[in-house]
């Protein structure tokens, strides 16, 4: 590698963002006070590289706060850093020269904030950090100057055409939640909800997260979830049908969507159980429909993404039943695969492995989406509705629009256009190439897989001007 682009040491002062001025109110527990709680007679190695704990006393120590915080007033957040191209970098810049930056980034992290928070390293190139009481109560603001602070050393240390980006997702440690599993994921999706923030329906705003979360409790004690599907129609003769499996609780006026069902999952470190439970139903579906040209989409969570477990289940599933797995397209959002992309490798490996194919969707939610298709071998795209929302007013959108499903289709990648409501539009999507199009006005979710894949529909196209 160029010695100019060799990384430099980072330069950091000690404690540079120093503590916050808070209320003298505010209780300052000692890092000692959730120590003492760790069992003493369990090791903790430390991260050789960084010489920080590891994730799993970061674990431990947050279980310890949680039982402390039902015993008496505590206040704690979970601060998770994900240096999100990393990956990237390491590729520009090699292997020995990415380990001495991951160090001084440790450093920096170290010596940047303040002595009371517990910094650890978890897995690949995530830091993560405990915050407690008066930090706790200004994580936002600490956490905010500590990105600046990291990207305005690191930027001198890195060639000139790449930037280090790094995300951070906060959670705050409650006394209704059971472990640190539910910790974390809730971390992770407010960290998705950064790159990707979704605006609810006031209806659905009003919906406590208290109650949302009673209602998934009680429908995963139910012996079946009710599936649905929805045709993915193809623009050309095609010998499969490809149906998109949803999931859904009972119909009825206190019923909770489908939307804020899986997001609470997510949150709530539920998601992998509610795959499982889709997965198992799929399978038990495709069994007894013996229909070999169907594939189905499968949704799954970033939770499953992130789960070790998972991926072993899946294949304890799976490798007795290659037909039923060559059927199977696992779907997961543009917005989980980045803030997942450190698990994505073993994940990726596991599906081709088992003869699966995947499908990213929300694509084009993020800026430059492209540059991470390099992480997932993705045989579907399913589009983001903000890139198509505008076509049929807008010649630069469609024109856009017709550019990007160009690469895509060099890529060998299947584009789909979800959610379509009215027929105008899409005689525009077919102009611009796409090869699915999916939603309720051409095929309303079923609990039976009938759908008349060769018919004939007659729409007028309007010209964007």
């Amino acid at each position: 590698m160029d010695s100019r682009h060799s990384p430099e040491p980072l330069q950091h002062s000690p404690n540079s963002l120093g503590d916050p001025l808070l209320p003298q109110s505010v209780r300052r527990p000692r890092q000692e006070e959730f120590r003492e709680k760790i069992d003493k007679k369990e090791t903790f190695e430390k991260d050789a590289l960084t010489g920080l704990h590891g994730q799993r006393y970061l674990c431990r120590a947050i279980d310890a706060c949680l039982a402390q915080s039902r015993k008496r007033d505590l206040t704690a957040t979970l601060a998770l850093l994900q240096l999100e191209n990393f990956y990237e970098i390491r590729s520009w810049v090699g292997l020995s020269e990415a380990d001495l930056l991951l160090t001084d980034i440790a450093q920096l992290l170290k010596t940047s904030l303040p002595k009371r928070v517990l910094l650890c390293r978890c897995h690949n190139f995530e830091f993560a950090a405990l915050l407690l009481a008066d930090c706790s109560v200004n994580a936002r603001l600490i956490t905010d100057k500590l990105k600046q602070a990291l990207l305005s050393a690191v930027s001198p240390s890195l060639p000139r055409q790449l930037e280090l980006k790094c995300g951070v997702g906060l959670a705050k440690l409650e006394t209704n939640i059971p472990s640190w599993p539910v910790v974390f994921a809730r971390a992770r999706h407010n960290l998705s909800l950064a790159h990707h923030h979704r605006e609810l329906p006031a209806h659905l705003v009003s919906i406590s997260p208290d109650v949302a979360l009673k209602q998934l409790h009680a429908a995963l004690k139910c012996s079946e979830l009710e599936l649905n599907f929805q045709a993915m129609v193809k623009l050309a003769e095609d010998p499969l049908q490809h149906y998109e499996v949803r999931c859904s609780l009972s119909h009825h006026e206190q019923s909770l969507p489908t939307l804020l069902l899986f997001e609470t999952a997510a949150r709530n470190a539920l998601g992998e159980k509610l795959d499982r439970r889709i997965i198992e139903q799929t399978l038990r579906r495709l069994s007894q429909d013996a229909t070999p040209n169907r594939r189905l989409v499968v949704n799954l969570s970033h939770n499953s993404l992130v789960s070790i477990p998972f991926l072993r289940w899946l294949e304890e599933r799976l490798s007795e039943r290659r037909t039923f797995a060559s059927q199977l397209i696992f779907q997961i959002s543009e917005t989980d695969a980045l803030i997942a992309q450190h698990h994505l490798n073993t994940f990726c490996k596991v599906i081709e492995k088992l003869g699966c194919k995947l499908s990213l969707s929300n694509f084009g939610c993020t800026p430059k989406p492209l540059r991470y298709l390099s992480l997932v071998p993705a045989s579907y795209v399913k589009l983001d509705t903000g890139l198509f929302r505008k076509i049929d007013v807008n010649q630069a959108s469609l024109a856009s629009l017709n550019s990007l499903i160009k690469e895509l289709h060099e890529r060998q990648i299947s584009v789909i256009a979800p959610m379509l409501e009215q027929l105008p539009i899409l005689p525009l999507l077919w102009q611009a190439n796409v090869d699915f199009m999916q939603g309720n006005c051409l095929h309303q979710p079923s609990s039976s897989m009938d759908f008349e894949f060769i018919e004939t529909r007659t729409v007028c196209l309007t010209v964007a001007k």
